[in-house]
Parts: C-alpha cells; sequence; structure tokens
C-alpha cells in the first residue's frame, strides 16, 4: 500500500468487499446492478462518483484493477494485471472482523468473552512478520537463526524474501537461499538483520511456484490432475471451502457423489488433507496416489489391532 493512503472505515470495507466479490462471481456487470448488489442491505444507494472512488482506491492502494466498458456501462475485473484478488479478500475480511470487535468493545467492553480464536495465536511472530515484510518491499535480503522441527536443531540462513504465505493458522515466508527456494515459519526465526545489497525481486516467478499446490512443498510431484469422489454429505464444505484455486465438478450428474478434478502438485501436505477425510472421500486418479493414500489407511487401521 501507498504510505499517503486513506485507510478504510468500517464501511468502505464491507463495500469494497462486496464490489470485488461480485465482479469476482460474474465476468461482467451493469453500473446500476453492481451499485444496487453493494447497497442491498442498506437504506440508501451510493452514488456513481463514490462507485467510481472505491475503484480508484482499490487500484491505488491494493492493485486491484477494475476495468469499465463505456459503450455498456458495465465493470469488469482485470485479473491478468490485479494483484492476488483473494488475498484482498482475505485482507478486508480480516479488517471487517476487527471492526467488529472494536465497535463491541466500546459497546460492552467485554466483546472477546463472546470469541474463541481456533488456535493460540503466534503473538511472538508478528515483528518478525513486520520486519521481513519490510525487507521485501525494499528488496533487501535478511539473515537470521531458524529452529527446525524436523532436525530439532538451529541454523543460520541468509534470504532473498520473495513473499509471506499463511498456511494453517501460521505465517511462512518464501524467497531464495544460495541453494535454492526455501520456505519458513516465521515464528521460529530470531535474530532477524536486514541486508543492504538490494536484490532483483522475483516474487511472481516465487508464487507461480507455489500456486499449483495445496500447503508449502512444490517439489514432491510433477503438476497432474487429481480427481477425488466425495460423500455427498461433503459438497457444501467443499464447495464453500475449495481444496484449491483449480478445484472444478465432475460427473454432475452422480447424485451419490460430489466428484471434483484439481490440477496440482500433489505433496505431503495435500495427502493431510485427503487423509482427514477418511472413509468420507475416496482418490480416483492418479493411480499412484490412489495407492498410497490407501497404504497410509491401511497402516492407521492395523495401529487400531
Amino acid at each position: 500500500m501507498k504510505e499517503n493512503q486513506t485507510h478504510l472505515n468500517a464501511t468502505q470495507v464491507y463495500r469494497t468487499k462486496i464490489l470485488v466479490e461480485t465482479l469476482k462471481k460474474y465476468s461482467s456487470v451493469h453500473r446500476d446492478a453492481l451499485i444496487k448488489e453493494i447497497c442491498a442491505k442498506e437504506t440508501s444507494k451510493i452514488t456513481v462518483r463514490t462507485l467510481q472512488r472505491y475503484i480508484k482506491l482499490l487500484k491505488e492502494n491494493y492493485g486491484i484493477i477494475i476495468k469499465l466498458n463505456r459503450n455498456t456501462s458495465n465493470y469488469s475485473l482485470d485479473d491478468v494485471k490485479s494483484a492476488t484478488i483473494d488475498s484482498f479478500l482475505s485482507h478486508v475480511e480480516i479488517l471487517a472482523t476487527a471492526e467488529l470487535i472494536r465497535s463491541n468493545f466500546n459497546e460492552t467492553n467485554n466483546a472477546l468473552a463472546y470469541i474463541e480464536f481456533e488456535n493460540k495465536a503466534t503473538i511472538s511472530a508478528t515483528p518478525n512478520f513486520k520486519a521481513i515484510l519490510e525487507a521485501i518491499h525494499q528488496a533487501l535480503p535478511i539473515t537470521f537463526q531458524h529452529f527446525s522441527f524436523y532436525h530439532l536443531k538451529e541454523e543460520s540462513y541468509t534470504l532473498k524474501p520473495y513473499f509471506l504465505k499463511q498456511y494453517q493458522n501460521r505465517w511462512y515466508v518464501i524467497g531464495e537461499t544460495e541453494k535454492g527456494y526455501r520456505t519458513f515459519g516465521i515464528d521460529r526465526l530470531k535474530d532477524i538483520t536486514i541486508g543492504t545489497k538490494k536484490f532483483k525481486q522475483k516474487t511472481e516467478e516465487a508464487m507461480d511456484k507455489f500456486r499449483n499446490v495445496v500447503g508449502l512443498n512444490y517439489v514432491d510431484h510433477e503438476l497432474q490432475k487429481v480427481v477425488l469422489s466425495f460423500d455427498i454429505s461433503q459438497r457444501p464444505y467443499i464447495e464453500s471451502l475449495p481444496l484449491h484455486h483449480s478445484q472444478k465438478q465432475i460427473n454432475i450428474d452422480n447424485k451419490k457423489t460430489f466428484d471434483i478434478e484439481i490440477q496440482i502438485h500433489p505433496n505431503f501436505e495435500f495427502k493431510q488433507q485427503v487423509l482427514k477425510y477418511g472413509s468420507l472421500v475416496k482418490v480416483l486418479k492418479p493411480k499412484w496416489l490412489a495407492e498410497e493414500i490407501k497404504e497410509e489407511l491401511k497402516k492407521a487401521f492395523e495401529g487400531y489391532l
């Protein structure tokens, strides 16, 4: 974001969220229909000038590009030139939630008594997040100590940080060391220092490597089609929270199962996601993955004998 940007207030957070969500859902929306959708829960409508101001704000502060067809007065998202739209929607969701909590504190001074967060917050990671984000913005390397959960030891690294990624309630920094791309949990970093020699930013290239994975590892297997067959009871959950952005439904006429197809690099994290559904899912393709899942389920069953 720009340093001189105007921060969104609660109303703007809600309106810009609806604006982007509507344009993401439909390829093209007429100006009047878009205004009606944005103000569906309000007693009055915004003006065209206000809509244009929101569109300008989204471009300047978030990199979200919205195009206008002047012949039809239809608006559409420019997916190619825009920043990551899903990241923006996650961002405004956080802002909206924080604003609701803040407003309830003003009214009752006891809002958190009615809220239970998913996990213990990694408060210690907050200073690291800020330092790493600044290094990414400045295209400067970082040096730090990292504790490995796998090797159970601490090592020193120098990293060219390209972007931050959230996975299962933890934040990770992804970048390059002298040995190639690496991923580090930022809550396990300490003694972070920012270097002075700028590097060539490769954020887009780095993001491309992780775009077709679930989780953090993109080198386990080549990109391929994975077909999963879920019990029909899982349909609303899989539709509302897709396993991957490439997800699409197949075998639509089948009323007993909900079948999907995704294009990914199948990795450890993805197999963990499949295994958590137990008997409610079956891997149809590829065959090698189906065999691996079957073997894992077999080991789990044998553990109870």
